[in-house]
């Protein structure tokens, strides 16, 4: 989950990654050997399947449960192997220019997909029946005329309260920006002149993803910049940030920090990554906050949605390709989905998937239904990068500098559009966000 898909970002220098491929390899080629000496009964016995996914440790045990349910159900043998969202389009780059695919089915976060549709390096899945009861919004969109992956595991931002400090102040959750203004005043009042409100404004992702949001909430456009719903909204953030509203910490604020700050009272207020949840009422601490979709601006709410798809290298044969299918298919599956949402906290593709949500987590997933029916894709550009960088800029200068936020954004906004144009890309944007 990266901004994608998850909130999980590599760390790791590239000779480990490289040695983290490479024992992808050796492990696939372990388990073919183990599955040559077995006999399975099914529509796809005999076939061995490699699956790849980035899963946190915690994770990985209830994904494992799952691949073995499909393999008893229909013969196939799956290897579990985990090539980061990084490190895939380089590595189906080389096994497809090569010809010979060893990943039969892989989840991908969904803002790095643009390259392996560019690159050639996937199928076109537009003959694959997305399975009824899938959310029509979960679907991803069509790229170049075909609709190359599949839904899979969708991840959206919610908002964490705490419960005394907020019964202290005498203030409810906000509901619009306004709101928050006025709430973040009374908590600073409240915290004796601390700011007690913490947005993820951490360098790269994490500050993209806030910003998008905000921009998106007021109407602009994030591709565009200097728009008025853009400028509106980096001018309102300037201004809760020169009031002092908002703490420092934000500049550090991302998936891990955000936990700590909530923990540690640093932020009274915050949204996060739901995993939050998981990790809270494993310390036993889940109660001690409400959680729910959080604010929305003044001309929509928006949540940006990230997480995994899943798509199938170009050249896997057709028979490979039928057993990447079903197994696809199967791990959207109603049962699949709720198993995933009991036993990883994930949110779902589905809306009948949450039938089996432990009781502590319930208000975290009718915060994560709510957030998910104002969600906001990100769109798959070549230039996305230039972009996040662009954003991160405008934190930099009109935030912390105090730089008038118009002239600053006009100058990104020529940034990106430069950008564009090196890449060959159609600007500006056609659609609306």
């Amino acid at each position: 989950m990266s901004p994608g898909a998850g909130p999980r970002p590599s760390t790791r220098p590239p000779a480990t990654r490289l040695a983290t491929l490479a024992a992808a390899v050796l492990l696939a080629g372990a388990c073919q050997s183990e599955r040559d000496a077995a006999s399975p009964s099914g529509p796809l016995a005999g076939l061995a399947v490699t699956f790849s996914v980035s899963l946190a440790e915690e994770e990985q045990r209830a994904v494992r449960e799952l691949l073995r349910r499909f393999e008893r159900d229909t013969g196939a043998r799956v290897s579990l192997v985990s090539v980061t969202a990084e490190d895939l389009p380089e590595k189906l780059k080389v096994d497809v220019r090569a010809g010979r695919p060893s990943i039969d089915l892989f989840a991908q976060d969904n803002l790095l997909l643009r390259v392996l549709v560019d690159e050639e390096l996937v199928e076109d899945l537009s003959d694959v029946a997305i399975p009824d009861g899938v959310l029509p919004a979960m679907v991803p969109e069509p790229l170049d005329g075909r609709r190359p992956f599949l839904p899979f595991r969708p991840n959206v931002q919610v908002a964490y309260v705490n419960v005394a400090r907020f019964r202290q102040a005498g203030v409810a959750p906000p509901r619009t920006v306004g709101e928050l203004r006025t709430v973040a005043r009374a908590l600073k009042r409240a915290a004796r002149g601390a700011p007690k409100i913490v947005l993820s404004l951490a360098e790269g992702a994490p500050a993209a993803v806030t910003v998008s949001e905000w921009i998106v909430a007021f109407g602009g456009h994030p591709l565009v910049l200097n728009d008025e719903g853009s400028v509106k909204a980096v001018e309102f953030l300037q201004g809760l940030w020169r009031e002092g509203l908002l703490a420092r910490e934000s500049l550090l604020a991302k998936y891990d920090t955000q936990v700590d700050f909530l923990q540690g009272e640093t932020a009274w207020l915050a949204r996060n990554w739901p995993f939050t949840s998981s990790v809270f009422a494993e310390q036993g601490i889940l109660d001690r906050f409400q959680v729910y979709e959080g604010w929305r601006g003044p001309v929509r709410a928006a949540h940006v949605v990230g997480g995994d798809v899943l798509g199938i290298p170009r050249g896997v044969s057709a028979r490979q390709r039928e057993a990447a299918v079903a197994l696809a298919r199967f791990l959207v599956s109603r049962d699949a989905q709720q198993f995933l949402v009991e036993r990883n906290a994930w949110p779902s593709v589905r809306d009948d998937a949450y039938g089996a949500v432990p009781e502590p987590q319930r208000e975290t997933f009718a915060a994560i239904r709510a957030a998910l029916a104002d969600g906001w894709y990100r769109p798959n550009v070549s230039y996305w990068p230039e972009v996040t960088t662009a954003m991160n800029d405008a934190v930099r200068r009109v935030l912390e500098r105090g730089e008038p936020a118009r002239p600053v954004l006009d100058a990104l906004h020529a940034q990106v559009a430069a950008a564009a144009a090196r890449k060959g890309a159609v600007y500006p944007p056609r659609s609306s966000p």
